[in-house]
């Protein structure tokens, strides 16, 4: 009589080396809109420093350009060296899906480009990353590290968009004016370009500077849902 070692037994008896791997969960992307000359803003960039720093998630900061031009009584103005007015059109857009108008407001955090909410509200944004985590990755990014960065895509649709973004790993900054004027604000993963690149299935770009970091983001058509995405190898 043939004993058959039933699968499960067989995988338990197995050396470690000798069964596959588990995939690593795709990271979710998890967006700040933020500006320095809002004094709402520090514990919501605090709190992002903390999420840069964790496993999983792709954490950027986009600094937008709608609190520029304000005088805060005697503090006068304060210009945000990284500000944009194309992260305030990313912001709008996305708005425009996820709250109906382009009305916009900071900080804001965006998860996975499906959901909004308040960039400090802690409970609110974890949620919201654990909701992102259940979803099964409809597409996936292989990103290799040699003389240059080149990434690989499978799964995507044909009309799916590709962001590369390049940040700054950390900033330290002193705040001359606005409502934050004389304080020291510290950042990370703050956007410094963001590049719209053709469809396909490869792209490459150059190793970061030192410093910074980049990451390729695959989204649905017109900055739409976050289909997949990959940071640069360190």
């Amino acid at each position: 009589m043939r004993l058959t070692l039933a699968p499960l037994l067989l995988a338990l008896l197995l050396p470690a080396e000798a069964q596959a791997p588990a995939a690593a969960p795709a990271p979710i992307v998890v967006e700040l809109f933020t500006s320095q000359s809002c004094s709402s803003c520090p514990p919501a960039e605090a709190y992002f420093r903390e999420l840069a720093a964790r496993p999983g998630l792709i954490a950027l900061e986009w600094h937008v350009d709608y609190w520029n031009d304000l005088r805060h009584g005697d503090a006068g103005r304060w210009r945000d060296p990284f500000s944009s007015p194309a992260y305030t059109e990313r912001q709008r857009t996305y708005n425009e899906r996820l709250r109906g108008g382009p009305g916009s407001y900071t900080p804001q955090a965006v998860i996975g480009g499906s959901a909004e909410t308040v960039g400090s509200s802690r409970k609110a944004i974890e949620s919201l990353i654990g909701e992102a985590g259940k979803a099964k990755p409809s597409a996936v990014i292989t990103a290799i590290r040699d003389k240059d960065i080149r990434f690989s895509v499978a799964g995507a649709p044909k009309n799916a968009e590709a962001l590369l973004v390049t940040y700054r790993l950390a900033a330290t900054t002193s705040v001359k004016g606005g409502e934050n004027q004389g304080r020291t604000l510290n950042s990370a993963h703050l956007v410094t370009a963001a590049k719209k690149l053709s469809p396909g299935a490869t792209f490459s770009t150059p190793v970061p500077a030192s410093g910074e970091g980049c990451a390729l983001l695959l989204s649905e058509p017109g900055q739409g849902r976050i289909l997949a995405a990959a940071a640069c190898p360190p």
